[in-house]
């Protein structure tokens, strides 16, 4: 019996087996792409992130560039500040000076420099290194978006502060000049009040010999300022002088004032025209040392070294009323030939305590021969010794 074939378990038709293959490839394709497609945005994040990075490292070091220059400067115009402001304090207190006392024409020119300093002084920019848009203290942020708003605002800030200096710098420029031209005038100013110091002084000769002396003084530190404090400090001193000057020359003034005026004027004068420079200061009185009515005369002279010598001499009131007796210059002579020891201390020597025989000495070698007024009929002749002596006393 021929044996029947196994009947099969297999199916006819049968699917093949490389189906399941082919979608598991499919499926990796797009593993794959989404994985470069991963891959790719997160690069491009990554490189969006790195670029934001430097964009804040390059705002952060330029602001912190631009603050260290701006804190700088700052400094720098307030030192300049400083010294413009002094310098215009300087050239206030020098303008108050009295027109009467200055040259108008370099005050002038002062007060238009001062004032153009004061102007710029006044006009300083307004800028604060820490604005209240700057940034607070600087922290990373993490977000590619944050880092590049934080980057505009130090960007933004970097060019405020650089608009800020070239203002400071500009400002500061300024100053220095005007500071320089306001000195120049300051100095130009010091120069010009010589030549109206000495006109006052000629101007006001009966002045006291100590405000004389003391205005002197007063021009002397005058001519050897510099510009600064020290200057505007001698200014006030001159101005001082000059005030008493004219003080005590208005008060002796108004003491010679009166009928007899012009001839006490023209007594003085002469008294001064034969001093040598010695400083002289007169009194008037009616009697002096119990002469001055009936015809006589008196008169007393004191003499003092102090700066090149300095006398006041006391005469009557009847010397300007008989001017034009001999006895009268004769006996002035003789008073001055005491205020004259002060310049010839070593050529009077041993007359110095006991001074009339030298006062008449010198009042005969200056040619004054009249004995009731030279003094030789109260103290006696002098030597010829000492009248050739006197003679080198001039």
């Amino acid at each position: 019996m021929t044996p029947e074939p196994p009947t099969s378990a297999i199916p006819d038709t049968v699917e093949p087996a490389s189906a399941p293959g082919r979608r598991s490839r499919g499926t990796g394709t797009w593993l794959v792409l989404g994985l470069a497609l991963f891959l790719l945005v997160s690069g491009a994040v990554l490189a969006v992130h790195a670029i934001a990075n430097l964009r804040f490292d390059a705002a952060i070091a330029a602001h912190r560039a631009a603050v260290a220059e701006a804190t700088a400067v700052e400094e720098s115009t307030a030192a300049i500040e400083a010294d413009a402001a002094a310098t215009a304090g300087i050239a206030a207190s020098m303008l108050a000076a009295p027109d009467a006392f200055v040259d108008p024409a370099a005050k002038a020119t002062l007060s238009t420099a001062a004032g153009e300093l004061g102007a710029e002084v006044a006009a300083a920019p307004e800028f604060e290194i820490e604005s209240a848009d700057a940034p607070g203290p600087i922290r990373r942020p993490v977000w590619f978006v944050s880092l590049d708003r934080a980057s505009s605002v130090l960007t933004a800030e970097t060019e405020r502060l650089h608009g800020g200096i070239a203002e400071s710098e500009a400002h500061a420029t300024a100053l220095v000049d005007l500071d320089q031209s306001t000195a120049g005038a300051g100095l130009a100013y010091l120069a010009g009040i010589a030549p109206v110091a000495a006109s006052i002084e000629a101007a006001h000769g009966s002045a006291r010999n100590v405000e004389r002396i003391e205005y002197r003084l007063a021009m002397e530190q005058l001519a050897g300022a510099t510009w600064g404090s020290d200057a505007s400090a001698r200014v006030e001193q001159y101005v001082a002088a000059a005030t008493a000057l004219q003080s005590t020359h208005a008060a002796e003034e108004a003491e010679k004032a009166g009928p007899l005026y012009e001839r006490r004027v023209a007594v003085e004068a002469f008294a001064r025209s034969i001093a040598g420079g010695v400083l002289l200061e007169f009194d008037w009185a009616p009697m002096v040392i119990g002469y001055g009515d009936n015809g006589s005369a008196g008169g007393t002279a004191t003499w003092d070294t102090w700066e090149g010598g300095l006398s006041t001499i006391t005469l009557s009131n009847s010397i300007a009323e008989l001017w034009d007796d001999p006895r009268m210059p004769a006996l002035v002579v003789h008073e001055v030939g005491h205020a004259i020891t002060s310049k010839c201390y070593d050529l009077v020597a041993e007359y110095a305590d006991d001074n009339e025989p030298w006062a008449t000495a010198w009042a005969i070698g200056m040619g004054y021969t009249n004995g009731d007024g030279n003094g030789e009929w109260l103290y006696g002749r002098p030597s010829d010794e000492l009248i050739q002596r006197s003679m080198s006393c001039r």
